[in-house]
């Protein structure tokens, strides 16, 4: 799994149709065929990528709206993100 540094600058792809349903963001990929749903704090990920921010800013921001410590918030988002990377949907700079 990839290991993002506290540097990275995160940035969701802008090819992905996304329309908000209820309480989830829906995505498509036309490229993929894929659809993907977010809700949650999945969802608030999503939003906080719409403009570049760095792997650490999004933790500090996480570990202010959630109750969980800033190691296990890092360990979640480094899966998390890795994933998205891996789907094609995030853009690392």
């Amino acid at each position: 799994m990839r290991q993002f540094s506290p540097q990275d600058k995160l940035l969701r792809v802008q090819h992905i149709l996304a329309t908000e349903l209820d309480q989830e963001t829906v995505l498509m990929s036309i490229d993929a065929g894929a659809y993907y749903g977010m809700a949650g704090t999945a969802r608030g990920i999503w939003q906080k990528l719409a403009a570049p921010i760095s792997f650490a800013a999004l933790v500090n921001q996480l570990v202010e709206e959630y109750a969980v410590s800033p190691e296990a918030c890092a360990a979640d988002l480094q899966r998390f993100l890795a994933h998205l990377e891996q789907e094609g949907l995030l853009r690392v700079e």
